[in-house]
């Protein structure tokens, strides 16, 4: 069951029962339930299938402990949502495992202090002791009954029903019968309607729990009433854009078979364009054709020239920690919906060695549908003036001119190809050294064709608990392009996140790179070659430290490179209590934890990949989750091994390391 579904249907009963219950309850027992009692225990009676233990599990209810009197938990208290929710949870448990008659009945009752017996109170004095509360459950579990067989009946064209069928096989004949999953079939095929043009379709279930008991037969009855079609679209509140820049987004169009996903998908399309903060597609009620409905568009343009100022922490491929500032500005409807950005960006290392690492202006113009397709073309100038090079004692500067284009293949894939022209300089040596210097660094004037292939199926950007992330790009520098360096270089990761138990997320990834020259090449140039170690490959070292080595020890780039990181994590302990001014803020604060394995390095040839050349790593970290993503301190020990000694190393930066 999808747990929107569930959320909205305990919501919906925990309403109910509430107001009805609470009116049978004496005025004594809502005072000083008012008053929030500590929960002194849970007893529970007539439970048979499920245990004690489970049933505790899946209460909103929480005996006092004194771990949880220091964390806060706030369930320990009688609360408004205790009275009903409890019971709701409990006999979803029972739901679904085919307990369709349950029945649970919840008291509150106080222990007083002057007894150790549980008695109902009559009378309440007014003095600042409020009594502890028992809760006491009972339970009538009542018949189980199991799936039999399924059928769907009704009036609906003979085509869907192979989509019906896809649905209902979801449902196992012989288990327990889950009304929540047959509730999310009706609305599966609902769905399935509405995207196939019958938006007006009836659809309901009906179990048999008396003929065959416990054997309880499902039918499904679908009544789908008539074919319906877009009608024509209105387009309210453009101002700063034309009217096309909108229409051109809709996947809905008139005349064609009414789809409720082309509506959504619209929306989305939209909001993705950036020109409009609030699109709203809403259908015109106040029409006689309800087989053809007219819409109507409503959108909130976004400004069409706007300033950003940007600024905060970061990582590089150099430092562990840098500090980012950026500032632009932008118009959106140039020459009708084309864009243009001037921007500059600057970089400053932090720690140590605090200085600024990078500075860099660029100019951007984007075509958002070039030759009509929705594949918008980006023509890219950059400038970096000369600055002293983090790696060499040299000024280096870069220009380059690039043109890319990208494609998204519906929600979870995107893709990205380009061509780019990039010319390095060196200065600040003497005029004899420069060329020496320019071949043995590899700067020179390069040429490449890039493509980038993302498949994104996480279910949260900044702390997954479920899907997969793929990357994987490919860059061919040289060759038929020209340029003074020919090679290419292939790099890919995949990240795996799935939940252990309740609060644990499991986050796995596997990633690696290879880089080399072709034709007239001898070697790859060192900045363009594969570099590991640090807070997001392996940690426990410096940045960009593992690999093949200089011979002062420095790092000098490998040809190919693997990397396998393991990272449990989960929403660490709460021990603040509230202060004075700040309320509850720690109480609250977003505080995870995270335990990490990392393993890799990077090597010259195939045969140097054994398992003995391999760097490991493990540790912890603590994540404080911000707006902007994790706030992370890592702490890792090196594993000793013949090719590396023992250390351990601080890592603070932002975001996960995958």
């Amino acid at each position: 069951m999808r747990p929107a579904v569930r959320t909205i249907t305990l919501l919906f009963l925990l309403a109910t029962i509430f107001a009805s219950d609470a009116l049978s309850m004496d005025r004594t027992l809502l005072r000083w339930m008012r008053k929030k009692p500590v929960i002194d225990s849970i007893v529970i009676k007539g439970n048979s299938y499920l245990s004690e233990s489970d049933i505790r599990r899946k209460m909103y209810s929480r005996p006092r402990t004194l771990l949880r009197m220091l964390k806060g938990d706030r369930r320990t208290r009688v609360q408004r949502e205790n009275y009903g929710r409890d019971t709701l949870e409990i006999k979803y448990a029972y739901f679904i495992n085919g307990f369709l008659g349950v029945r649970v009945d919840e008291k509150f009752e106080m222990l007083l202090r002057d007894s150790t017996e549980v008695r109902r109170a009559t009378d309440v004095e007014e003095d600042e002791f409020v009594p502890p509360a028992l809760i006491r459950v009972t339970i009538s579990e009542g018949n189980q009954f199991m799936l039999g067989e399924k059928t769907i009946t009704g009036n609906y064209k003979g085509w869907l029903g192979g989509y019906f069928g896809k649905i209902i096989r979801r449902l196992e004949e012989g288990k327990p019968v889950n009304p929540f999953a047959l509730r999310q079939a009706v609305f599966d095929i609902k769905t399935v309607l509405a995207n196939k043009g019958y938006p007006y379709a009836r659809v309901a279930y009906a179990i048999d729990t008396i003929a065959s008991a416990p054997v309880a037969p499902v039918e499904f009855r679908v009544e789908s009433d008539s074919l319906v079609y877009f009608g024509d679209i209105t387009v309210e509140g453009s101002e700063y854009y034309p009217e096309y820049v909108a229409r051109r987004e809709l996947k809905i169009i008139t005349g064609e078979v009414y789809s409720r996903e082309a509506i959504l998908e619209s929306q989305e399309r939209l909001f993705e364009s950036g020109y409009f903060s609030f699109p709203q597609l809403i259908q015109n009620e106040d029409q006689a054709d309800r087989l053809r409905p007219d819409f109507l568009l409503k959108v909130r343009e976004r400004k069409p020239m706007y300033i950003d100022v940007k600024t905060g922490a970061g990582q590089s491929e150099v430092r562990d920690l840098i500090w980012d500032f950026s500032t632009g500005f932008g118009k959106r409807n140039l020459f009708g919906s084309r864009r243009v950005d001037l921007a500059a960006g600057y970089s400053f290392s932090v720690g140590q060695d605090s200085r600024l690492i990078t500075h860099l202006y660029r100019l951007r113009y984007t075509e958002p549908w070039f030759l009509g397709i929705r594949m918008p073309i980006a023509l890219t100038g950059e400038f970096e003036p000369p600055i002293r090079s983090v790696l060499q004692e040299f000024d280096i500067s870069r220009w380059s001119i690039s043109a890319s284009t990208s494609k998204r293949f519906g929600r979870e894939i995107k893709s990205t190809a380009g061509l780019e022209y990039v010319k390095v300089e060196i200065s600040g040596v003497p005029a004899e050294a420069a060329d020496s210097l320019r071949q043995s660094e590899g700067i020179s004037v390069r040429r490449k064709l890039y493509s980038t292939f993302r498949r994104d199926s996480r279910d949260n950007i900044f702390i997954p608990r479920r899907g997969s992330l793929t990357d994987l790009s490919a860059d061919y520098y040289g060759g038929f392009l020209g340029g003074d360096n020919s090679f290419f270089k292939l790099e890919g990761s995949w990240s795996r996140y799935q939940i252990l138990w309740p609060g644990w997320i499991s986050a796995t990834r596997i990633k690696g790179g290879w880089v080399d020259s072709f034709g007239d090449s001898d070697a790859v140039p060192e900045e363009e070659r594969l570099y590991l170690g640090g807070a997001n490959t392996v940690r426990g070292f410096v940045e960009n430290s593992l690999g093949p080595l200089r011979d002062d020890g420095s790092a000098s780039g490998a040809k190919m490179t693997v990397v396998f990181n393991q990272e449990f994590r989960w929403k660490t302990l709460q021990i603040f209590r509230p202060l004075p001014l700040l309320g509850d803020f720690f109480e609250t604060l977003p505080l995870w934890q995270s335990v990490f394995f990392d393993m890799g390095n990077g090597f010259r040839t195939r045969s140097e990949i054994k398992l003995s050349n391999f760097a490991y790593s493990y540790g912890t970290g603590f994540q404080i989750v911000s707006p902007a993503g994790p706030i992370r301190i890592d702490y890792a020990r090196r594993i000793a091994t013949d090719r590396f000694d023992f250390d351990s190393r601080w890592h603070f930066t932002i975001l996960y390391a995958f």
